[in-house]
């Protein structure tokens, strides 16, 4: 099972509270990490895609998928999956954290290089539909994971509405193929109205994989 953490922080991201395997992920002592605030221990590529995260985050959505680095006393770093909720608190809001450490991804499977290649894709995706019409190619189910997977990469939220007008989807469509892929464990709904998605890990591993063997083509 791989090493999963807790951890509490301010609205700003200063950490208040932290569990022994978070300190283990980090290679730091408790008494290091509180009081820090997360962009002392985040990479530097990787500060201005959570900063923007964090933004769209609103107290009880959530929770935020965010994949990034952590570094380490020594200068070296680790990958982790952290899932971040924003909680209503009687002295202002609070950031709940569940991180997980996870393998490095490999060259020819990095953030970059899979949404350059999900881009790609959407991009081909819509010239097509263009050029022949839905009547011909609609695959719904798809296009809705890609532009998820590609609004998670940018930092941006993956509402019902972007949705509508990123495929120019009829809302009640939109909203069948939202609750079809939620039901095969792919997306997870959230936000006030549960119209809000996000990948879950196995939707993540999926598109991932079938980005990594589209690499080429």
């Amino acid at each position: 099972m791989a090493l999963t953490g807790h951890s509490l922080a301010t609205a700003d991201g200063r950490l208040l509270a932290v569990d022994p395997e978070v300190c283990e992920i980090m290679l730091r002592e408790e008494r290091e990490l509180v009081g820090t605030m997360f962009q002392s221990i985040t990479h530097p590529h990787d500060i201005a895609g959570n900063v923007a995260a964090l933004t769209t985050l609103r107290i009880q959505d959530g929770p935020l998928a965010i994949r990034k680095r952590y570094v380490r006393p020594d200068g070296s770093s680790v990958w982790s999956s952290v899932q971040v909720s924003r909680l209503n608190a009687d002295d202002g809001s609070k950031l709940v954290g569940t991180i997980q450490l996870i393998d490095a991804p490999t060259p020819s499977d990095g953030p970059e290089t899979l949404w350059r290649c999900a881009r790609r894709l959407s991009v081909l995706m819509e010239r097509r539909r263009t050029e022949f019409t839905d009547e011909l190619f609609n695959d719904y189910p798809w296009m809705i994971l890609l532009h998820v997977y590609i609004a998670e990469a940018e930092a941006r939220p993956a509402d019902l509405r972007s949705i509508m007008d990123g495929l120019t989807l009829r809302q009640s469509a939109s909203e069948r193929w939202l609750r079809v892929l939620e039901t095969k464990g792919l997306i997870e709904l959230s936000g006030w109205s549960g119209d809000s998605a996000q990948l879950t890990a196995i939707g993540m591993t999926k598109v991932e994989r079938f980005l990594n063997s589209h690499m080429d083509v």
